[in-house]
């Protein structure tokens, strides 16, 4: 009778509020085990850092160190001594050779074996594959296609995409957390995680809900740098903290934006040809293309006699047609805006309050003219003397420049229906972030 009554209130809802609060206390239980701090060590210099002809000849996985790269890692096996101090450390490692060398390095420089109670190699955290052997050249060319496609979808041929990395590095975080740890018979109070450059930056996607836009603003850390999560129980999450990184700030991310000024303006024949494209398009009198093509096609050859065959024009009932005029009045929108535009560089992306592309004064002190890449203490030096921006003067900021169309950037750009709730949940992604 008294399993019956129970069951009744279970399916009743009677056992609701105390069914939650034990998935709370579990939830509490599982944090409590997990270390105070997860460490994300990228490997020392490779041979592939310093000579990219070797993977024409050498499988990726098969990278060894280089004699610097050894002396990075026992560099960095001292600093991560001092991090660790007496707890007991659970690693884990990339299978690749250089990671393995990188670690063996960490014990020569002091890091404490003797207190490292399991060493877990996950193939998860393995380097991006980017096919079996890279032919000379094909670096350079993927770069290229990479910069239209995206840093986080662009695959090369036989390759992962980072979206693919992604994937897998998004599921050792959840099992690391979620499974391995908590459930290990010893309790650790440190966790090292040596990997990747871009692992370590789509494993920060995966904990702190980066965007795609941001993923590829972060740049790598340096060889044998590390980033330091400090674990916070009281909202049982992980948080980056600079001070315990090396170097001591967040992880470097830098974007390129346009500024659309409002005294610049834009070509007479940009704004004569976006004029007739609007012009058209509200009439729908082909003749206003045809007239204009015709006088355009005489100046171009020279006919002032007006003989020969005119030319032909498709007929209005087409609608691939009318999707053409669509697009040249896009394209001539965003022409305007790059002629009226100055290219700068945001400085310290991650530090900008969520959401950031809705930001405009907060930039000031973060701008440097010109989209360059340099170091990262030459350019915040550059922002600091740089001129303030009359923001009075600023008519827009273009984030996207050529990627994005001029009907989407006025579709992210202006407030709408639905923008609070955007808010709320960048606010809520940059309250999980810290310091972001």
């Amino acid at each position: 009778v008294g399993g019956v009554a129970l069951l009744a209130d279970v399916r009743g809802g009677g056992l609701d509020q105390a069914l939650e609060e034990i998935s709370r206390r579990q939830l509490y239980l599982r944090w409590r085990r997990l270390p105070e701090k997860i460490v994300l060590l990228r490997h020392g210099q490779s041979e592939g850092n310093v000579d990219r002809s070797i993977y024409t000849s050498k499988g990726d996985a098969h990278l060894e160190l280089t004699p610097k790269g050894l002396q990075q890692a026992r560099a960095a096996g001292s600093r991560l001594k001092e991090l660790v101090g007496g707890d007991h450390v659970f690693v884990v490692v990339s299978p690749f050779e250089r990671t393995l060398q990188t670690l063996l390095g960490l014990y020569q420089g002091g890091f404490p074996e003797s207190q490292v109670g399991a060493v877990h190699v996950c193939s998860q955290i393995r380097e991006q594959e980017f096919g079996n052997f890279q032919s000379v050249g094909l670096h350079e060319a993927a770069r290229a296609e990479q910069a239209v496609v995206g840093r986080f979808y662009y695959r090369r041929p036989n390759a992962e995409s980072s979206a693919d990395v992604y994937d897998r590095v998004g599921s050792f975080w959840t099992e690391l957390i979620g499974d391995i740890l908590p459930k290990h018979e010893k309790s650790f109070g440190s966790c090292l995680v040596v990997t990747h450059g871009l692992t370590m930056r789509l494993m920060l996607m995966k904990i702190f809900q980066w965007s795609v836009e941001t993923f590829e603003t972060v740049w790598n850390v340096g060889n044998c740098c590390h980033i330091t999560l400090w674990k916070d129980m009281g909202q049982m999450e992980y948080r980056v903290c600079p001070n315990s990184s090396f170097p001591k700030h967040l992880p470097w991310a830098t974007r390129p934006i346009w500024i659309v000024f409002k005294s610049r303006r834009a070509s007479d024949s940009t704004e004569e040809k976006l004029e007739l494209l609007r012009k058209f398009k509200f009439s729908g009198d082909w003749g206003i293309l045809r007239d204009q093509s015709a006088e355009h096609l005489q100046e171009e050859e020279g006919a002032n006699d007006g003989s020969g065959p005119p030319p032909t024009y498709a007929h209005a009932d087409v609608p691939g047609h009318w999707l053409e005029i669509d697009r040249a009045i896009d394209q001539t929108e965003n022409k305007r805006i790059s002629e009226r535009a100055e290219p700068y560089t945001v400085l310290d992306y991650l530090t900008i309050p969520q959401p950031r592309t809705m930001q405009r004064e907060v930039l000031e002190g973060r701008l440097i003219k010109g989209h360059i890449t340099q170091a990262r203490e030459i350019m915040l030096q550059q922002a600091r003397e740089a001129e303030p921006l009359k923001w009075d003067e600023v008519e827009m900021i273009d984030w996207w420049g050529s990627r994005m169309s001029y009907q989407g950037k006025m579709l992210r750009s202006q407030a709408g229906p639905g923008r609070e709730v955007g808010r709320r949940i960048s606010d809520f992604a940059a309250q999980r972030q810290g310091s972001f």
